[in-house]
């Protein structure tokens, strides 16, 4: 009999996990995007067409399971936020983080970007969906301090005209770089 109602009880719990994180990923994959993991060569793209230095503040909006936050770190020697609200990509990070015991010159907040300041950025990333760029568009203008960037993979800024567009080939996807 307790064995039954502890195989019950787990099975309950299990069930309550697959919910909250398929519900997380449906909610951040409706209101931005789904989460799809860039290939580590197209984030250094992103972040060499941006002109990362050393000591910079990169920002990370959807920040999946943490690569550009943790190459900007790594790599180009920047102090990196990343944003997540999905619950498996964000503990994913979160363990990869701890792991390379990158803290604290990355961190990785569990919200919801839109509701962030976004102020003392140099650098912004995004792979968002059109409909997420277009939403940002305002937030971008209020809160992007003159000389920051935003770099985007694969999808432009409406009604923003790109500083830099790199696309060395017809197979390889487009990454847009703006500039305040």
């Amino acid at each position: 009999m307790i064995s039954t109602f502890i195989a019950s009880a787990l099975w309950v719990v299990f069930m309550a996990l697959v919910i909250i994180i398929l519900g997380t990923m449906a909610i951040a994959g409706l209101s931005a995007a789904p989460w799809v993991p860039l290939w580590k060569k197209d984030i250094r793209r992103m972040l060499k067409l941006a002109g990362v230095k050393p000591g910079e503040k990169v920002y990370d909006l959807g920040a999946g399971d943490g690569r550009i936050i943790i190459i900007a770190a790594e790599e180009f020697g920047a102090v990196a936020v990343g944003y997540e609200m999905a619950v498996l990509p964000y503990c994913l990070a979160y363990i990869k983080i701890m792991l390379k015991r990158l803290k604290p010159k990355v961190s990785l907040k569990y919200a919801n970007f839109f509701a962030e300041d976004l102020g003392d950025a140099d650098v912004v990333c995004t792979f968002l969906s059109p409909a997420a760029m277009a939403k940002l568009r305002p937030k971008f203008e209020a809160e992007i301090k003159p000389g920051g960037r935003v770099v985007s993979f694969a999808f432009h800024i409406p009604g923003w005209e790109p500083t830099k567009v790199e696309k060395p080939n017809q197979k390889t996807t487009a990454v847009y770089l703006y500039q305040r």
